[in-house]
């Protein structure tokens, strides 16, 4: 995507000036220069994320600012602008939009499986709902992946890391005759767990990956271009790497009865759990495009997909040798969607009007069912202190050591609670945007859409055996039909000014809108209407849609003639009804928060230095997120009012640090007439954070910078490369996740970033 061109200006007697090549970017879902979108978005191509060693989505974080992900292997976040979507509870849907080869995907399930042959991501910042509709309120990542080309030819690209990590990825190209052209892609991944269970022997979130892509241009005539492509994806990974973290001590007692070893530190990879979870994931993904030139001012698109998941899940949800709660869950979805749209340009009074516009439908089904188990040792647990405080029963502290190694035979008490959710989905929507040039330099920007959604769901709860899992869950046995209907506005205006050729500034309004939904994982019918008034409380079945209204100030310039690229803009977004995760102890509940309020500035640079051996790529942004009223926020276990409720209002959101960085140098140097080297470093920063919705200061992370690097020996322009990679070199210890154990009461389970590794790829293209 960024490329190194000869400048036609004369510098000097007999050197050019290197200059960045304009960046080709589909924010506007037209082809346009990078300088010319009215929009903040971050391109990371391709080759910077294979050179960078981190084949995950996490690695587009290094490169963008505001960005956070987390590929976990059965529920990715993302999130951007302090806008995190936890997909643990299915009936959430993601507030950032995913797009892969045109086709929206509905779920942020899918995104751990494409991310191979990949050439370029578009990191869309803020609200872009106007053109990619409801869901993307915090903004869009878009997936570019590699198209076939005339010449016959392809690449390969073998790793070898640590631990026995093997990576082989390769693409074909192959044409067909004259009017068609293919590409095929595969990835073979076995990537080694990085925390060991010394119960089991194992290292947990080991996977194994095998993904393959088939893509198909046809052109048929002059003016009319065929696309049609294939995807499939089988993952399956041990699960999961949670470690138990600052652990009561009367569990931490009961614990060790199990497995000595069991420890608390949730900062050394290593865990203790007895149950050998797992996810299967499994993707497949399919779509067509048809793009017809009318005329030189007009062309018609249309563009259909399918996609579906699934994933067979298993988790030991004590994170312990004890035997006491297991989960399984098996979610299936899948998704068809049709676009059809119009875009060009037309001329009135010697003015240029550019216009996107069309319709699109949606249709999607989802299930999941849910299983919680109680297991052999919930007897033995429940007449130990810490069981007895776990079910608020008698305090019991002093007798802990013998109640603890009192012999309770184990007992399979059949006894659990079983729940299943379905959803079938609907949505259509009109949009379209115009941009008027009104002078040479000065255009107006006006876009809106218009969207309906209706949800049909089914939710069951059961419950099974004596009961004591129902009585711990609060659970209650209940059939419940749900329906919602909603309708989606989301407007947008804009004017964008071109100072010269190197500068141009845009000011802009949007609306984003993000639709409301039901409680998938839900124990409780909260909502029914004949419950009783001393029941427990629980999560609502149904939460409401969000709404953002995000202004921005934005800047585009080239600088140092053409060497230097530089993009700033400053922004502020309002958000009303901001739908909230909160973890209960086994769910993940979604409640409506009050308002919030996201505001900052970000900057991305891109820098060829005078020296022809340096270039710079680096990002920053300062920004806040926080609530402006949110009085009734869940507060940390055995804190707040009687309601165990807090008022948030003026406080930070969850996962939304203050400043994030990064920075890139690459240094390339020549060895002789043919070999070259190559040096990079990559620095990445996150500010301080809280990973919990109640913002426990358990979940509080604090500020940490990631440095990896890099070096890389191959011909100059040449067909092979070897590269050595470094990453987490300073062996940084943080935390990504942070619950509140299920069981354990004043007791917590986490999940820790990545630990330093190294791997060394071989390249080869032909």
């Amino acid at each position: 995507v960024i490329r190194l061109v000869e400048d036609d200006r004369e510098v000097s007697e007999s050197r050019s000036r290197r200059t960045i090549e304009e960046i080709v970017v589909t924010a506007q879902k037209t082809e346009q220069t990078l300088r010319e979108v009215p929009v903040a978005v971050s391109v990371v191509s391709g080759e910077q994320l294979r050179q960078s060693g981190v084949f995950g989505p996490e690695g587009i974080e290094n490169f963008v600012p505001n960005v956070e992900l987390d590929a976990d292997a059965q529920a990715p976040t993302i999130g951007i602008r302090g806008f995190s979507t936890d997909s643990f509870n299915v009936g959430l849907e993601p507030s950032v939009g995913i797009i892969v080869d045109e086709i929206p995907l509905g779920r942020s399930e899918f995104i751990p499986d494409g991310l191979f042959d990949i050439s370029r991501v578009e990191v869309l910042r803020g609200p872009q709902g106007t053109l990619f509709g409801k869901n993307t309120i915090a903004g869009v990542l878009i997936f570019g992946t590699g198209e076939p080309d005339v010449e016959f030819g392809g690449n390969l690209v073998l790793t070898a890391g640590q631990d026995d990590e093997l990576r082989g990825e390769g693409a074909l190209n192959l044409p067909l005759g004259e009017l068609a052209l293919s590409r095929m892609a595969l990835v073979a991944w076995n990537d080694p767990g990085e925390v060991y269970n010394s119960f089991l022997g194992r290292d947990e979130l080991e996977s194994e990956q095998l993904a393959g892509r088939v893509k198909l241009t046809v052109d048929p005539g002059d003016r009319l271009r065929l696309k049609f492509g294939v995807q499939v994806s089988d993952t399956r990974t041990n699960y999961s790497g949670w470690q138990l973290y600052d652990v009561d001590s009367d569990a931490m007692e009961y614990a060790r009865t199990k497995d000595p070893d069991t420890e608390d530190n949730p900062f050394d990879a290593h865990t203790s759990f007895d149950l050998p979870g797992y996810v299967h994931r499994q993707s497949d993904l399919v779509h067509a495009l048809a793009d017809f030139d009318l005329s030189d001012q007009l062309s018609v698109m249309g563009i259909a997909g399918h996609a579906d998941v699934e994933l067979d899940i298993l988790m030991d949800f004590d994170v312990s040798a004890a035997d006491l709660v297991n989960v399984s869950a098996l979610f299936e979805y899948d998704q068809d969607s049709v676009e059809l749209r119009t875009s060009g340009f037309f001329m009135p009074w010697d003015q240029t009007v550019e216009f996107v516009g069309g319709l699109f439908g949606f249709q999607s089904d989802m299930g999941i069912t849910v299983d919680v188990a109680l297991g052999e040792d919930i007897i033995d647990f429940g007449l130990t202190p810490a069981g007895m405080e776990a079910l608020d029963g008698p305090g019991l502290s002093p007798l802990g050591p013998p109640l603890n190694t009192l012999p309770v035979p184990a007992a399979d008490l059949n006894d659990g609670v079983h729940q299943v959710f379905t959803q079938d989905a609907q949505s259509i929507a009109a949009f379209g945007q115009l941009t008027w040039s009104l002078t040479e330099h000065f255009a107006v920007i006006a876009g809106l859409r218009l969207g309906q959604e209706s949800k049909d769901a089914l939710l069951t709860v059961t419950s099974r055996g004596p009961g004591i899992t129902a009585a711990i869950l609060e659970a209650e046995d209940f059939s419940r039909s749900l329906s919602r209907r909603e309708s989606e506005v989301s407007p947008k205006l804009g004017v964008r000014y071109e100072f010269d050729e190197d500068l141009s500034g845009y000011l802009s309004w949007t609306r984003g809108f993000k639709g409301g939904g039901f409680n998938a994982i839900s124990f409780k019918d909260q909502d029914d209407p004949s419950r009783p008034p001393t029941a427990p409380e629980g999560a609502p079945l149904e939460f409401d849609p969000e709404r953002g209204d995000n202004y921005e100030l934005g800047f585009k310039m080239r600088l140092s003639g053409g060497a230097m690229a530089l993009n700033a803009n400053v922004y502020h977004t309002d958000v009303s009804n901001m739908q909230v995760v909160n973890f209960n102890g086994i769910t993940f509940d979604v409640f409506n928060a009050a308002q919030a309020r996201l505001q900052g500035i970000e900057t991305d640079l891109t820098w060829l230095t005078p020296w022809e051996w340096l270039s710079i790529n680096a990002a920053f942004a300062l920004s806040t997120a926080r609530y402006t009223r949110y009085a009734n926020a869940p507060a940390p276990a055995g804190q707040g009012d009687e309601n165990g409720e807090q008022d948030l209002s003026g406080r930070t959101l969850p996962k939304a640090p203050k400043i994030t960085a990064s920075l890139n140098p690459a240094v390339s140097l020549p060895l002789g007439k043919r070999l070259g080297l190559k040096f990079a470093v990559d620095v990445s920063h996150r500010g301080d954070q809280y990973l919990e919705l109640d913002l426990d200061p358990h979940s509080r992370q604090r500020a940490y910078t990631l440095i990896g690097a890099r070096i890389g020996l191959g011909p100059e322009d040449g067909p092979w490369g070897l590269m050595l990679r470094g990453e987490n070199l300073s062996k940084v210890k943080a935390l990504s996740f942070v619950a509140d154990h299920n069981l354990y009461a004043n007791s917590y389970f986490a999940a820790q970033i990545p630990l330093r590794s190294f791997s060394l790829s071989l390249s080869y293209d032909w």
